[in-house]
C-alpha cells in the first residue's frame, strides 16, 4: 500500500467503532447469564469474532446480528455450558484466550475446553494466567514455555488472596471469573491499577464486587456466585485506543484538529490522552452518559509539541498507544523516552523493536533500549518501505506517521487492521480528502 504526505492537517470529526475490550466482555460475560442482553454499537472486528465463536461453543445463542446491533441469549449460566466439541480457536485474540482460561476455570467439575490461536498467538506468553488460577486450584495445561494451546477442566477452585506480579487486565480479568465459580470469597492485588472494564461489567450483573486503593495499586475482592448472572443491556461507547491515531494525526501538526464523539472515557483508559496534553496540545472532554461505563466526546487540538517521558507506573494506562507516543516524539522539541514498557515484547508482534524499525526507516533518531525506547526530536520524517510485521497498531501508526513524512511511504502488513479496525484505511482516506 502506498501512502502519500497531508499537505493539510486534519480538521474532522471521526467516530470510531466500539471498545474492543468492552465488546469482547459483553460476548463472553453473556455466557454467564440467562435470558438476552443486548450490544449496541459493539465491534465486529477478527478479535471480537473470535470471543462470539467460543461463546456460542459454551451454549449462547445469536438472536440478532447486524453491524448496529448484536442481541444474545445465555445459555443459563455456567452450569448450563455445552462442552466444545473441537479446540476453540482463538485467532490472534489474547483477550480471547486469557479471558476464556479464567471462565473455563470455573466451569462446572470436569467440563473440558481446549484453546488454540495462530502462530503469533501461540508465541505469547499464558503462563501469566496460568500460574495465579493455578494456586486457586484450577486444572489446566499449556505448551511448554506457558504457551497456547491450553487445555482447562472446569473444576471448583478455593478462595484466597493472589497477588499479581505484573500490571494486567487480562490476568486481573482472568482471576475475577475464575473466582466466581470458588469455595470462597478471593482478593486479587495489582500493583498498578489497570482498566476495570471488568469489574464494572460483573457489577452490573450482580455480583458482589469491593474494590479500594492498596498502595500504588488496587485490591479487589469478589464473592462467589456460581448462579447464572443477570443479564444487562451494553451500549458499547468507541474505542479511545483506536480514536488514538486520530488524536494523534491532529496533534501532529499545530493546525490540525479533531473531535472523536462518543468514545469511552473511562478513566483508565485516557492515559495517552493526559500524555498528549503535557506534550503541548490542547484536549477537552465532554462527558455525556455513563452506564456502565462514562462516555462522551474527546477534542484535540494540534500545538508545539514538547519532549514528554513516560514512566512504568504510566504503561498500563496506555499500553496499545505507546507505538504513538514514540510516533510524536520524533516531531516534539528535545529526548522523549518510553520505559517500563517490557509488556511490548509480547505483543502481537515485538512492538518496541518493530516501533523503532519503523521510525528507523523513515529517518527517525529513535533508540530502542530493553523496555522502550529513545526518540531524539524534531526530526523530519521521509517516505520509506516500512513493515507492520503483521500487528494492526503497528500498521495504524506508521500510516499516521506517513501523513507527515516526505515523499511517499510504502506500507506492508497493512490488511493486520482488521483486528481491531477494519474500517481504519476508509477513515483515513476520508479524512485526507477533506483536508485537501
Amino acid at each position: 500500500m502506498q501512502l502519500t504526505p497531508w499537505h493539510r492537517p486534519v480538521d474532522s470529526r471521526v467516530r470510531v467503532p466500539g471498545d474492543k475490550s468492552i465488546t469482547h466482555r459483553a460476548i463472553l460475560f453473556s455466557a454467564l447469564s440467562g435470558g438476552e442482553s443486548e450490544l449496541w454499537g459493539w465491534l465486529e472486528a477478527a478479535d471480537t469474532k473470535a470471543s462470539l465463536q467460543l461463546a456460542e461453543a459454551w451454549g449462547v445463542s445469536v438472536v440478532e446480528r447486524s453491524a448496529e446491533r448484536l442481541i444474545l441469549r445465555g445459555p443459563g449460566g455456567r452450569q448450563a455450558w455445552s462442552e466444545p466439541l473441537q479446540p476453540v480457536d482463538c485467532a490472534n485474540s489474547g483477550t480471547t484466550m486469557r479471558l476464556a482460561m479464567g471462565l473455563a476455570a470455573g466451569a462446572p467439575t470436569g467440563l473440558l475446553t481446549v484453546l488454540f490461536g495462530d502462530a503469533s498467538l501461540s508465541l505469547r506468553p499464558m503462563a501469566r494466567v496460568a500460574d495465579p488460577l493455578t494456586d486457586l486450584g484450577a486444572e489446566l495445561w499449556t505448551r511448554r514455555g506457558g504457551r497456547a494451546p491450553v487445555a482447562v477442566r472446569g473444576s471448583r477452585l478455593t478462595g484466597g488472596t493472589i497477588a499479581l506480579e505484573m500490571a494486567s487486565a487480562q490476568v486481573k480479568s482472568a482471576v475475577l471469573l475464575a473466582a466466581l465459580n470458588a469455595k470462597a470469597p478471593v482478593t486479587v492485588e495489582e500493583p498498578i491499577p489497570t482498566r476495570d472494564h471488568t469489574e464494572r461489567m460483573l457489577t452490573a450483573m450482580g455480583t458482589s464486587l469491593a474494590s479500594e486503593a492498596a498502595g500504588r495499586g488496587r485490591r479487589i475482592t469478589i464473592e462467589p456466585h456460581p448462579e447464572a448472572l443477570r443479564t444487562v443491556n451494553v451500549r458499547v461507547p468507541g474505542d479511545p485506543s483506536s480514536a488514538a491515531f486520530w488524536a494523534a494525526l491532529a496533534a501532529l501538526r499545530p493546525e490540525g484538529r479533531v473531535r472523536l464523539e462518543g468514545v469511552s472515557l473511562n478513566p483508565e483508559r485516557l492515559g495517552f490522552y493526559h500524555l498528549l496534553a503535557s506534550m503541548g496540545a490542547e484536549v477537552g472532554y465532554l462527558e455525556h452518559g455513563s452506564d456502565p461505563e462514562p462516555w462522551g466526546d474527546i477534542t484535540v487540538q494540534g500545538g508545539r509539541l514538547r519532549a514528554v517521558a513516560v514512566q512504568a507506573d504510566q504503561v498500563p494506562a496506555m499500553i496499545d498507544e505507546l507505538p504513538l507516543v514514540a510516533l510524536l516524539g520524533t516531531q516534539a522539541e528535545g529526548e522523549s523516552v518510553v520505559a517500563g514498557a517490557e509488556e511490548l515484547r509480547v505483543k502481537e508482534s515485538d512492538r518496541i523493536r518493530a516501533t523503532v524499525e519503523g521510525l528507523s526507516r523513515m529517518g527517525a533518531a529513535i533508540e530502542e533500549t530493553s523496555d522502550g525506547f529513545r526518540i531524539y526530536g524534531p526530526s523530519p520524517l521521509k517516505g520509506a518501505m516500512v513493515d507492520a510485521h503483521g500487528d494492526h497498531r503497528i500498521a495504524m501508526m506508521l500510516a499516521v506517521a506517513s501523513s507527515v513524512a516526505q515523499g511517499a511511504t510504502e506500507l506492508l502488513g497493512q490488511a493486520s487492521v482488521a483486528i481491531s479496525y477494519p474500517g481504519f484505511f476508509d477513515t483515513f482516506y476520508s479524512l485526507r480528502q477533506k483536508a485537501e
